[in-house]
């Protein structure tokens, strides 16, 4: 509807109606009201409209800025995940060179220990094959107590006398009581202990 429509004078006439100057008079009122919105409603609508796209920017920049939020929290919680499996991972590895450390340190000793062993049981594979070689002929056997009734004082030949004993199998009991009735000895339990510990006896 325009101004033309609401200002129109071909109404009827009618007898007893209303005073045609009145009604003109309020149409023209109405037109005037009319054109008054007409002319502020386009203002509105685009002020309405901007106040609505500034909402929708306003919305899209804090679920923008709270998504960013939530994407460094997370980011932050998977560096510190990652973080912890990588201290956890350098502990356990310390644990394996610690027990690493503590084997080696125990094979070395053990292969010490044996290189000790063999060495030993070296000089006593030589000391038995030495006492088994006969005597030349004219000397006396180093093992052979002494003719006379006096006790020697030779512990190599004591030594050797009861390592030979301890291999045919006499008694560490035996041996003594020969050793003290031919040898005079310092300490004969010493003797005894590291022959008989040398031929496993």
């Amino acid at each position: 509807m325009d101004r033309e429509e609401i200002e129109r004078q071909d109404f009827p006439a009618a007898r007893r109606g209303y005073d045609p100057a009145a009604v003109e008079a309020h149409l023209r009122r109405v037109a005037d009201e009319f054109d008054t919105v007409a002319r502020e409603r386009p203002g509105s609508l685009a002020e309405g409209a901007s106040t609505q796209v500034r909402a929708i920017l306003e919305a899209a920049e804090t679920s923008a800025r709270e998504l960013r939020q939530d994407a460094g929290r997370e980011a932050s919680g998977h560096v510190g995940r990652v973080e912890d499996a990588a201290k956890d991972m350098l502990a356990k590895l310390d644990g394996l060179q610690t027990e690493l450390d503590r084997l080696l340190e125990g094979l070395k000793a053990s292969a010490e220990m044996l290189a000790g062993s063999l060495e030993e049981l070296s000089r006593d594979v030589g000391t038995l094959g030495a006492s088994v070689q006969p005597a030349p002929a004219h000397a006396p056997a180093p093992s052979a107590p002494p003719a006379s009734g006096e006790r020697s004082e030779d512990e190599a030949g004591a030594r050797l006398v009861a390592l030979n004993m301890a291999l045919e199998g006499t008694s560490r009991d035996e041996t003594a009581r020969f050793l003290a009735d031919h040898y005079a000895l310092a300490d004969l339990g010493a003797l005894l202990d590291d022959v008989y510990a040398s031929a496993g006896r």
